[in-house]
């Protein structure tokens, strides 16, 4: 439209002119050629954020460390699980939820604990792992505001964006293949289902066959998701939607630590290890606008797994080369509902502007499991496991745990003057739940939370802007002691003083900061009995992180960040002094890509890859072992010709040994070998 608009403008002058120049003894004017260029945006770099403040907001002005892995980082890296991203933020790295159950990271030394929020709101918190066909981008907030998202981890707020309708027809077919017989097809159409585009359709439907590199592991997956959009008037609509979910990913049990040395690339699950896991959402949201300055919002999800897990492995070391059996058949049914209602304004109260959201939140969970499990009764040799033992006999292990949230809060971002921003919120959280385990009732105790946040931002120009920011974090633990009691809830406190800016037209971003966050009454497993917990004390972290991403040169595109991290137990009975697991005191990511210009190709051809970087780091909380460090190179090609995409992705070239993360020396997790994988995609409108 600006192109065309200075095309007109000039063809006018133009009209004006040759009529001056017929006049007589007029001399010809020629005119020079005007050429209208617009900047090309950075695939990269991410100007908006709607995680930091639950309303879209400028990620350079937010008081709060975000990070944003958008489509075309997704695309790129060809992404299959949340851990893939990791690499893509400072402070981040991949994590094992429940043994590949479910997505997991560690932000800032802190796992999320397979917690994570669709659209804002509670994405299924029970053995799921999210598809990213149904992903449009994944935002990071660091340091969990418990403001606007409730309990949670402090480490930071994992929030899926999820693909929306959209208003022009596009359809798209991928196929993807690679190593370990991995097989995978995603379909993709969205478009409108009226003539004047008030209501809008989109249906994703995903299947993956694939196996790992070690024995007897699958990771077979099938999601069909659909989603409606009316927008019954400017500025309000309804969007509803349904997802069905199959997955067949068995309990892997992880690597060991033994003898002063990581054991790799060997599997201690059974061939008679078995995983059928489905699940339903069902899910709703609502925006209307009551004025130019109010609107209301309503969003709710339904969750209902099932599942039969047959957990045929190991549970811990009996000797440095005997590992003690573990047995565990599994009937499961969940059920998760998630309410949440705000309200939207704007207004100006003696020359600030205020931006307030206030709402009220109810998150319930019902969990009903009957299991029967052994703990030995057969053992597996570390070096060379042998499966030919009889299925062992049982005791009957059955829990009904049920847990209710109601949350009351208000936030409000105040721009005091151009250069002056303030944020600050309060939350009342009331949590109530209790839980039978083999028929004995306990009730849940002293959960309630009142939590604040506040930030301070200063931005002298616009592409330049300082601040420090405080939040609180509060997370009810759901596991018991020995006792059948329950552990006292998780409490975070973060600060952090830091600084962004953006460059070149705002294709280049750079952001540092400097935090201390500090947790109490970490959950850690019992010695005696996996299924039980314990307290674990308080621990500290203090960091330093640096994130650089955007486009460098014209055809190249970069992401690159820096993390210093120290954690340290401040108070334990045993391990105060002691550096808290999996925590690497260095790691980074250099990654880009570059376009490269080949005389007579058609299309365009980009080539890239990176580094990444995980320092040395303990393995367990009492330091009694170390994992290596490691540097992985990655390669990635793309090729791209009219409505076809050819991409090539090779993880770990050197194919090379390495822990991505660990929590005991009996639960060390082994990154993915060398793996290649390749896609072909069609596009068409």
């Amino acid at each position: 439209m600006i192109q065309l608009l200075f095309l007109l403008c000039a063809l006018g002058s133009r009209s004006v002119y040759a009529t001056e120049s017929t006049q007589p003894g007029s001399k010809p004017l020629t005119l020079d050629t005007l050429v209208v260029t617009t900047p090309r945006l950075s695939d990269y770099y991410n100007a908006a954020t709607d995680t930091a403040t639950r309303t879209p907001a400028s990620t350079l002005a937010v008081p709060f460390s975000v990070g944003v892995v958008n489509q075309a980082l997704l695309q790129d890296s060809m992404a299959l699980r949340l851990e893939d991203t990791a690499m893509f933020v400072s402070g981040v790295q991949q994590s094992s939820a429940d043994s590949g159950f479910n997505t997991d990271l560690r932000i800032r030394g802190f796992t999320t604990i397979g917690s994570a929020y669709l659209d804002g709101v509670q994405d299924n918190q029970h053995f799921q792992v999210r598809d990213m066909a149904l992903v449009e981008k994944i935002e990071i907030l660091k340091g969990h505001s418990s403001v606007l998202y409730g309990s949670g981890s402090p480490g930071g707020t994992v929030n899926y964006i999820s693909k929306k309708p959209q208003e022009q027809f596009k359809h798209s077919l991928s196929y993807e293949t690679g190593s370990y017989d991995f097989n995978r097809a995603v379909v993709d159409s969205t478009g409108p289902l009226n003539q004047d585009k008030t209501v809008l359709y989109r249906v994703i439907a995903a299947g993956q066959l694939a196996d790992d590199f070690r024995d007897n592991i699958t990771h077979d997956r099938a999601t069909i998701a659909s989603s409606l959009t009316w927008n019954y008037q400017p500025g309000s609509a309804l969007d509803v939607g349904f997802e069905y979910g199959y997955q067949n990913q068995p309990y892997r049990f992880d690597n060991v630590y033994t003898q002063n040395h990581v054991v790799y690339d060997r599997s201690y699950v059974d061939p008679r290890t078995g995983s059928d896991r489905k699940y339903w959402r069902f899910s709703a949201a609502l925006k209307q606008e009551l004025s130019d300055n109010w609107s209301v919002h309503f969003a709710s999800h339904y969750f209902h797994v099932e599942r039969e897990d047959l957990l045929f492995g190991f549970y811990t070391f009996k000797t440095p080369t005997k590992l003690s059996g573990y047995y565990r058949d599994i009937h499961d049914h969940y059920d998760q509902y998630n309410l949440r209602s705000e309200i939207h304004g704007r207004i100006d109260i003696f020359g600030s502007q205020h931006h307030l959201v206030g709402g009220v939140e109810r998150n319930a969970a019902d969990d009903r499991l009957n299991s029967d499990r052994r703990i030995g009764g057969y053992t597996l040799d570390v070096y060379n496991p042998v499966f030919n033992y009889p299925i062992p006999a049982t005791t009957r292990l059955d829990k009904d745990l049920t847990q209710l949230e109601y949350g009351f809060y208000l936030n409000d971002q105040i721009d005091i003057t151009r250069f002056w921003h303030i944020t600050s919120g309060v939350r009342f959280s009331l949590f109530d739940g209790d839980s039978f385990q083999n028929d004995i009732f306990v009730p849940v105790t002293d959960q309630n939370a009142f939590t604040y946040n506040a930030g301070l931002s200063f931005t002298p120009v616009d592409n330049v802007a300082g601040y420090f920011s405080y939040s609180q974090s509060f997370q009810p633990n759901s596991g018991t002691d020995r006792n059948l009691k329950f552990l006292p809830a998780k409490q975070g406190d973060m600060y952090e003083l830091g600084v962004k800016s953006a460059w070149f037209d705002k294709r280049l971003s750079t952001s540092a900061a400097i935090y201390q966050l500090t947790q109490n009454n970490l959950p850690g497993r019992d010695p005696l009995d996996p299924d039980y917990s314990v307290a674990n004390g308080a621990v500290r972290g203090r960091g330093f992180e640096l994130d650089v991403s955007g486009q460098v040169f014209e055809r190249l595109q970069i992401v690159a960040n820096y993390s210093l991290m120290d954690t340290e137990f401040i108070r334990h009975p045993v391990w105060r002094g002691n550096v808290f697991r999996s925590t690497p005191k260095h790691s980074g990511t250099l990654w880009g890509h570059y376009q490269l210009l080949i005389a007579g190709l058609p299309g365009q051809f980009k080539i890239g890859g990176g580094l990444v970087f995980v320092g040395r780091r303990f393995g367990d909380d009492a330091n009694s072992f170390e994992v290596p460090g490691y540097v992985r190179p990655d390669l990635v090609a793309h090729y791209q010709l009219k409505q076809f995409d050819f991409r090539l992705k090779v993880e770990n070239i050197l194919d090379q040994r390495y822990v991505s993360s660990s929590i005991f020396d009996d639960t060390v997790i082994q990154g993915n070998r060398r793996t290649a994988l390749f896609l072909v995609a069609m596009k068409f409108d």
